[in-house]
């Protein structure tokens, strides 16, 4: 290996660089200053122009006072196995303001384990500090969408004529075609056939005998000399057809062409021909039989002016059987169609390469053409000509506020950097950036086939440890990573690693292994994510090994992830995550940093899931298998992820006793995302202007604490009209299996306030079951509170189902403390000026006021309910009764300790309702019973069985209100009429207690909480003696008649058909368009 120096020729250092860097009056030409051979290792320093290709090199180094800087006259490329930026060294490809409009490649090369540089590794172009990295393509425009809608190529639409419709296509011999041209004044261009079918003729030609063979001969030939001049043939050859003389044949195709290669062809060749006789001959000849053991021949006769042409090919096997001809006459708007898009593309050119994403359930549909010439007049600076025919339907519209539009994408930049990776291998180049580097601005690049997931540390575009990016003491001038086309890589897009105020906007990330935007450690902060593309991230195949690999386990597992997103602060704006094996956004934080920044005191311990997202605002989530945006668990030291995250964000995160802070997530659209669109907990959240369609889940959140969440002014769909690829025999596609059911909003842990809101097109067929609103079975942690309001429905219910309650067997507990508050009754409509809350039919739950929707599977009642809590160390279980009615009386054995109770009074007496309460087996010495959702009026009586002999203390007392006095009283009716809470009764006779559950204020307009103000009623009885055993007074007390209530009767049935409220969304709810993005 040869190592050559360039050194500066000048005594005094360089001069300035002029605006375009390859103007510089101080470069010295390559072509006339350097002499590298192959494999040569060059050091570069002094300043240089790269005006010439040099061969295949080891390395590249730039050291102090070298500067490397591309000509834009040609097309240069450099081979390498590393180009190392060293501190005063710099490379420029353009600059800001004369921006590279040339074609410049830097390829990436070697074998993995063939070196080790210190930093860096192998095959990579590195940074260090006081390096310059200044790379500047011309702007092209990143990424666009649809402006409608892109159909799928249909057959019986585009061919208008296929031979394989009237002939069988696979016998051997010779095929010849007679068209005539139909192109009157009044052609219709999109219906008319423009080339006429005439006649054809197939004539086997390898008989044995010489007479049948003269006889197909002649009239081959006869057929051809048949066609008028100015009509149009075509011809092709299946294997075989050639075993004896055809002369007369020969001279019939020379009649055509007499420099035709048809008297060449051989039995096993592939040979096509067309044209219009007596004016043009076009044909092709291939003799190569390939590894497949074909030969294979196609050419086309165009009229391109009216969109027609006529496609002829031949493949022909080794084996007979597999040998086929094909002869098509094409409409060529559908064959290569014009595309509508919303911005002025006039920056793509023929030959640029581009993709449509896909906008169905699979991300695979996403499709990549190449940019033909458009010509016509209905061509313009916002369509686009694509080379060949699209294979799925991509839709182009807003659906009822949910922007559906398929994006657009570019691949090619003029400038490239890409690597060779063997067969086998994954060792593609990266590009890195240690911290101190001089400049680094990367821009209008195409970078693919980078990143190294079996090595850790080595991405397409990595920021390494570079820690504040804004401290322009360190870096004087501000980095960017921005319009760039990131794709087809091995690993990675950009990762941001140890490095605060990165900047990425506008890039395109296409078709990758694992997480594609990577935020690495979970300490970098303040990163400022804008208008990037991402999509296609593959699952990692392998065995993740910590501090060894690349790939981390949720590459693998669970994920990968399109932005993967372990810090809050991080703004995320205009985005559009568009399709993946995995999840489309993840917000998944450490409790402290991993990896090289665990030490660096970015981040306190638990300082992550007390901070607020910087920013969420108008991202796009589609087409993933988990979910379209989800915001839960904890990454762990070892980079798995597990549990919940603990997201709560206070004003000053590192103080508990901050005030909290609302996370706001503003206008998510999400669609087509099989399992879920949107998956968030934490508390407070507010989930505010989004739209989401398409999905099993429209959106589910998860309280984290006892705080609210807020879900509104949202729009969701069940299924649009954007149906997709059909499955099997179906109309359109689907999530899972037709049958499994569909959900608006799933309610899960509350308090939740969905309100404001419009849903849409949820109506039930015999396939599935679709519900707006659901719960999800076995989920604990609801709350009373949990209510929607001013919710508006684009669906008639019944067949459609505003919501729909599921339930499972092995947990009636936990679904029985299911409620939902309809305040002012937009989802009941319900007559009335009392709010309805939905409840499970049960008789502990309903009175002759409630009504039973049996669809629903719940019934609504005009009140408000509590939910109570029992506290106590032993796990007997405890059974309770409402105790108004005949016996025997409403009752529920309750396992885990919880039970909702009516609050205010009954109707039929004007008495608080009253429960009574008994522990199985044996009496605890100690309860605690805390209620929530109780207020001053909306209040009931608890009576709770006591040893007969018990002697006790009772407390009362109210959440930041402190101990309330207590008082013994001498009568029931005293508890009944407490006004303040603090009183109780016992009748030793019976063995039972009797005391209000009460609160001292009530909610005030707009609250969300599971207590007004926080103020949560409880109560504690302390038992110092008595006969344990004695736990069960429900006899005594029902043979007490001043103790049971008045009958409060039976539901009714709910059979009305509830009228659709709106057949669209407001135009104040849902995200809508997400493109262009509003700058008011």
């Amino acid at each position: 290996m040869k190592t050559l120096f360039l050194t500066a020729l000048l005594c005094c250092g360089g001069q300035a660089l002029g605006s375009c860097p390859e103007e510089a009056n101080d470069l010295v030409p390559w072509s006339s200053s350097v002499t590298a051979t192959k494999n040569s290792s060059i050091t570069i320093s002094q300043p240089t122009l790269l005006d010439v290709s040099p061969p295949e090199l080891f390395g590249i180094t730039i050291s102090k006072g070298g500067r490397l800087v591309w000509s834009r006259v040609g097309a240069i490329s450099l081979r390498t196995h590393y180009l190392r930026i060293q501190g005063g060294g710099e490379l420029h490809i353009g600059s800001e303001s004369c921006q590279f409009d040339g074609k410049a490649r830097i390829t990436l090369l070697g074998e993995p384990g063939e070196l080790d540089i210190p930093s860096f590794g192998e095959k990579f172009i590195g940074v260090e500090e006081g390096g310059v990295l200044e790379l500047h393509g011309k702007d092209k425009l990143s990424w666009t969408k649809l402006s409608q809608h892109a159909p799928r190529y249909q057959e019986e639409v585009t061919e208008i004529y296929n031979h394989r419709d009237t002939q069988v296509s696979f016998r051997p011999g010779m095929y010849v075609y007679h068209f005539r041209e139909a192109f009157n004044s009044d052609f219709n261009i999109n219906t008319d056939a423009g080339f006429e079918y005439v006649g054809r003729i197939h004539r086997k030609l390898n008989f044995f005998s010489r007479r049948k063979t003269n006889a197909a001969v002649a009239d081959l030939k006869n057929f051809i000399e048949g066609i008028p001049n100015g009509d149009i043939f075509a011809i092709a050859t299946q294997k075989n057809f050639l075993r004896r003389d055809l002369t007369a044949l020969y001279t019939a195709i020379d009649a055509l062409n007499n420099t035709n290669s048809f008297r060449t062809v051989q039995k096993d060749d592939a040979y096509v021909a067309v044209g219009k006789k007596g004016f043009s001959f076009y044909e092709n000849h291939d003799s190569e039989i390939s590894e497949d053991r074909f030969t294979e021949a196609e050419v086309t006769f165009s009229a391109p002016e009216k969109e027609r042409e006529i496609k002829v090919s031949s493949k022909n096997h080794l084996k007979e059987s597999q040998s086929r001809i094909q002869l098509l006459v094409l409409n060529t708007l559908l064959t290569r169609p014009i595309i509508s898009v919303v911005d002025d593309v006039s920056s793509w050119k023929t030959g640029d390469k581009i993709f449509i994403t896909s906008t169905d359930y699979d991300w695979r549909q996403v499709e990549e053409f190449s940019i033909v010439p458009c010509d016509r007049t209905d061509c313009s600076t916002n369509t686009v000509r694509l080379n060949r025919p699209i294979q799925y339907d991509h839709y182009g519209d807003i659906y009822k506020r949910v922007d559906m539009r398929a994006e657009v994408g570019l691949m090619t930049r003029h400038i490239v950097i890409d690597a060779e990776v063997s067969k086998g291998n994954s060792n593609g180049g990266h590009v890195k950036f240690l911290k101190g580097f001089g400049s680094v601005r990367v821009e209008g690049v195409e970078l693919s086939n980078l990143g190294q997931p079996l090595i850790l540390g080595r991405y397409p575009l990595h920021y390494h440890m570079c820690e504040d990016l804004a401290n322009s003491t360190l870096y004087p001038i501000r980095s960017y990573i921005r319009r760039n086309s990131i794709h087809h890589n091995q690993f990675r897009c950009v990762t941001i690693h140890g490095t605060h105020n990165a900047t990425l906007t506008d890039n395109v990330c296409y078709d990758t292994v694992g997480h594609g935007f990577f935020i690495e450690d979970g300490g970098e902060k303040d990163t400022y994510i804008r208008g990037n593309l991402g999509l296609g991230q593959r699952r990692f195949r392998g065995k993740t090994m910590l501090d060894v690999t690349g790939a981390i386990p949720t590459d693998a597992k669970k994920g990968p992830v399109t932005f993967w997103v372990t810090n809050p602060r991080t703004t995320l704006l205009n985005n559009v995550a568009a399709g993946g094996d995995g999840i489309g956004m993840w917000f998944v934080y450490p409790d402290i940093p991993t990896g090289p920044s665990h030490n660096k005191n970015f981040m306190a311990e638990g300082e992550a899931r007390h901070t607020k997202i910087t920013k969420y605002q108008n991202n796009v989530h589609h087409s993933y298998i988990r979910a379209g945006l989800f915001v839960d668990n904890i990454e762990q030291q070892d980079l798995t992820v597990k549990g919940y995250n603990k997201y709560n964000p206070r004003l000053i995160p590192t103080d508990r006793s901050s005030p909290r802070v609302a996370a706001i997530f503003e206008g998510i659209t999400a669609y087509k995302n099989r399992m879920q669109n949107i998956w968030i907990r934490g508390t407070p959240i507010i989930v505010r202007k989004s739209s989401f369609s398409d999905s099993l889940i429209g959106a589910t959140l998860i309280k984290e604490s006892d705080v609210w969440m807020e879900f509104t002014d949202n729009v969701v769909v069940g299924y649009s009209d954007n149906t997709g690829r059909p499955l099997g025999i179906m109309d359109r596609s689907f999530p899972s299996k037709p049958s499994r059911p569909i959900a608006g909003y799933r309610i899960l842990k509350g308090p939740v306030y969905v309100k404001n809101s419009w849903f849409g097109d949820f109506e039930s067929t015999e396939l599935y079951n679709a519900s707006a609103i659901s719960n999800r079975q076995c989920a604990p942690s609801l709350d009373p509170q949990t209510q929607v309001q001013n919710l508006l429905f684009g669906f008639e219910d019944a067949p459609g189902k505003r919501f729909q309650f599921h339930e499972r067997g092995d947990c009636p507990d936990v679904d029985a403390m299911f409620t939902l508050k309809d305040v002012g009754n937009s989802l009941t409509r319900a007559e009335g000026t009392r709010d309805m809350t939905l409840v499970t039919n049960h008789p502990f739950h309903t009175s002759g006021e409630c009504k039973v929707r049996a669809p629903w599977g719940l019934a609504h009642c005009p009140y408000n309910y509590g939910e109570i809590k029992f506290m106590y160390p032993s796990e007997n279980d405890l059974n309770v009764y409402r105790t108004d009615g005949a016996i025997p009386h409403a009752m529920r054995d309750i396992t885990n300790k919880s039970f909702l109770t009516i609050l205010g009074e009954s109707s039929a007496q004007s008495r608080n309702f009253q429960y009574l309460a008994l522990v199985e087996e044996e009496m605890p010495d100690s309860v605690v019973i805390r209620g929530t959702s109780i207020t001053k009026s909306n209040s009931f009586v608890m009576a709770l069985c006591l040893p007969r002999d018990a002697i006790f203390k009772f407390r009362y007392s109210i959440s930041k209100v402190g101990r309330i006095p207590v008082q013994r009283v001498g009568t029931r009716d005293e508890v009944f009429a407490d006004a303040t809470g603090g009183k109780y009764y016992f009748d030793a006779n019976v063995g039972v207690v009797f005391f209000k559950m009460i609160n001292d204020v009530e909610y005030t307009e707009g609250e969300k909480s599971s207590c007004p103000s926080k103020h949560c009623p409880m109560a504690v009885i302390r038992i110092d003696s008595g006969t344990l055993g004695d736990s069960d007074c429900s006899s005594r007390f029902f043979n007490e008649p001043s103790y049971l209530q008045e009958n409060q009767g039976s539901p009714s049935v709910d059979s009305r058909r509830i009228a659709a409220d709106s057949p669209n969304p407001p135009e104040t709810m849902g995200a809508g368009s997400t493109y262009p993005v509003s700058t008011s």
